[in-house]
């Protein structure tokens, strides 16, 4: 009643593809991404890999876990999410490098 509680679908765009894809209210960023067929890269999907990295270049997600685990200092500094961790609040705009493994 009166949209209280309803999560809001949003719009991801991969900046260096150009490719957009919907975000069902509720969904973390990787899932949205799968599930309209975008070949992102993705291992663990618990935010323990590293490897769904993604550099935020505009709008707003809401962390589900600590990033600090996984990214250095300077990787969040230059705005880098973990796309399995990431939910959004706001379209958003992402670089994705698709050839990138797990983090060591």
């Amino acid at each position: 009643m009166f949209g209280i509680g309803k999560k809001k679908d949003f719009t991801a765009t991969i900046t260096n593809t150009g490719e957009s894809f919907d975000v069902k209210g509720g969904i973390n960023l990787l899932q949205a991404a799968l599930n309209a067929g975008v070949k992102w890269p993705h291992d663990c999907r618990v935010g323990s890999c590293g490897s769904c990295r993604a550099i935020v270049k505009s709008g707003k997600i809401k962390e589900l876990s600590d990033f600090a685990y996984v990214l250095d200092g300077e990787q969040l500094k230059a705005g880098m999410v973990l796309a399995c961790q990431s939910r959004l609040q706001s379209d958003i705009e992402v670089e994705v490098d698709f050839d990138q493994g797990a983090l060591s």
